[in-house]
């Protein structure tokens, strides 16, 4: 019934009903979930994420197309030996109150990060630094790989060459804050509103101007920025959850931006009005049946293939994603270097059927199937268990809300569970480190529990690997010899899609969702429809 009563106000909107009137210079949009710190060392996902890369300049930053570009650095140079960087501050940076930013701000950023007494989940994103590992155990009392030059210059030097470093420190764990800070936090009184207007402060193009918890966030232009005022004055951030009153809010002319759920995609394509407004991008993200590959009969390589065999991924791609995906064939997403296209594994019952049989279970066997309950969890995961019930396994779904579910996967403690996986930076190694080294088994993000020491030396290799047509050919060899041992059911790279409100123009889906920082955006005043 709710969602009925919501579509119905979405009709009711296009028909014309009233609009509440928006401003001219402020920019619209939703964040599905309310973040709950906006301090760099602490920031876990993506509302949280996106705000920091507004409000926080790190030396360098994502451009929408996901490449490297300049932020409080103007410039940055390399040594050969991919161990030592040079960055050179823009002189004119200048912090939300007014302040300068110095090197000893960014020096200090990074060691409040990996201090001992921190706590951040993110310590790892400058782990690679010399000195950071003892200084963070508390071994040291500095990070040698840390120099403040002068007052407009860093040096960072690396224990050893890894490639992929620069775009690190593009996270918002690299973010810089001034020396003096204690604290980042914002404090809430029991109304949910800010009591320090002071805090949190950053360089970057916008400023933290109101907070309600659960309700709306507001930034307005930063005045001290040296790229001057954007065209947008204002961005409020309202915080809806719901994605079908996201939609409502849309066609009701109060959102200017809309991730459009799969489920509704063909509706906004019909919509010759919105036709021209929608917008794609390639997702940075895998989809995936993990396999515990240590558990019986998964430890087994020929039944982990039985199961992919099992599996009509086109068909599921096709109904249940409207044909918007990618059949993958490994781990790495089209559009990073590395990627490879190579065949899936084809949908055949009989050759699966002739696997398990080699493998002594012709008769198939009992298999759990742990998930988040999700809308698109609780779909593909019931196509899986259909076609692998076909074959004589015996699939119980479990659902479990995200802190049980995580805690028992990391842990080892089910069979298979359905799960994904987004790029914290846009390189392969970000697909492969985590997911198949053998270092991150359980909570490090290699939750089949797949290990081969081929492939942990051949990442290794990769990793400290600068020559980028080398380093691609490393990384699709693994992706590769990965999935020829079937640690997972591979499904899909999913597609997204966003509509534009008629009013925004300069609007560039970016590749991560750090990559937008909204400055190229101007705002017509027209409305929506």
């Amino acid at each position: 019934m709710k969602r009925i009563v919501v579509l119905l106000f979405c009709v009711a909107s296009l028909a014309g009903c009233s609009q509440r009137p928006l401003e001219g210079d402020v920019l619209y949009l939703a964040l599905e979930t309310s973040p709950n710190k906006l301090d760099p060392a602490m920031v876990v996902d993506v509302a949280e994420g996106q705000v920091c890369s507004m409000i926080y300049q790190g030396l360098v930053r994502f451009s929408p197309e996901g490449t490297v570009i300049p932020d409080a650095a103007r410039r940055w140079e390399s040594s050969e030996d991919g161990t030592r960087y040079l960055f050179r501050l823009d002189t004119r940076a200048r912090f939300s109150d007014g302040r300068p930013l110095t090197a000893t701000d960014v020096t200090s950023s990074f060691a409040r990060i990996l201090a001992p007494s921190s706590g951040s989940p993110r310590k790892w994103v400058l782990d690679r630094i010399s000195g950071a590992a003892g200084f963070s155990d508390g071994s040291t009392s500095s990070i040698d790989g840390l120099l403040v030059q002068d007052d407009s210059t860093v040096v960072i030097t690396l224990d050893k060459p890894f490639r992929p470093f620069i775009r690190l420190l593009a996270m918002p764990a690299a973010a810089i804050v001034p020396a003096d800070s204690n604290s980042q936090d914002v404090t809430m009184n029991s109304a949910g509103n800010e009591t320090r207007p002071d805090i949190p402060i950053g360089s970057g193009r916008w400023v933290l101007a109101h907070w309600e918890r659960g309700d709306y966030l507001e930034l307005v232009a930063n005045p001290h920025h040296p790229a001057g005022p954007p065209a947008v004055k204002r961005i409020r951030f309202r915080i809806i959850p719901e994605a079908f009153t996201r939609i409502a809010e849309f066609e009701a002319g109060t959102l200017d931006i809309l991730k459009i759920p799969h489920a509704e995609l063909d509706r906004f394509l019909s919509m010759e009005s919105l036709r021209d407004r929608i917008q794609s991008q390639s997702e940075l993200r895998v989809t995936y049946v993990g396999l515990n590959n240590t558990r019986e009969p998964l430890d087994d390589p020929r039944v982990r293939q039985a199961l992919n065999m099992a599996v009509d991924v086109e068909r599921i791609v096709a109904v249940l994603g409207g044909g918007h995906a990618t059949r993958a064939a490994g781990a790495i997403p089209p559009g990073l270097p590395g990627y490879e296209a190579r065949p899936a594994y084809e949908y055949d019952r009989a050759a699966a059927r002739t696997l398990l049989s080699e493998a002594g279970y012709p008769d198939g066997f009992e298999l759990e199937i742990w998930q988040r309950d999700s809308p698109e969890g609780n779909r593909v995961v019931e196509a899986v268990q259909g076609y692998l019930m076909e074959l004589g396994i015996r699939v119980t779904v479990v659902k479990r809300e995200w802190s049980a579910f995580k805690e028992a996967v990391s842990q080892g403690r089910v069979d298979a569970f359905f799960l994904d996986w987004y790029a914290d930076y846009p390189d392969a190694e970000n697909f492969l480190y985590p997911l198949f080294h053998s270092a991150n088994v359980g909570g490090g993000g290699n939750r089949a529990f797949f290990h081969d020491t081929r492939v942990d030396s051949l990442i290794e290799t990769a990793q400290r690997t600068l020559e980028p047509s080398r380093c691609q050919a490393l990384y699709a060899t693994v992706d590769r010899m990965v999935h020829e041992q079937a640690p997972w059911i591979y499904l899909y790279f999913p597609t997204s899609f966003i509509v534009v409100s008629s009013r925004v123009q300069g609007y560039t889906f970016p590749v991560l969702y750090l990559g937008e920082d909204f400055s190229r955006v101007t705002i017509s005043g027209e409305t929506n429809h």
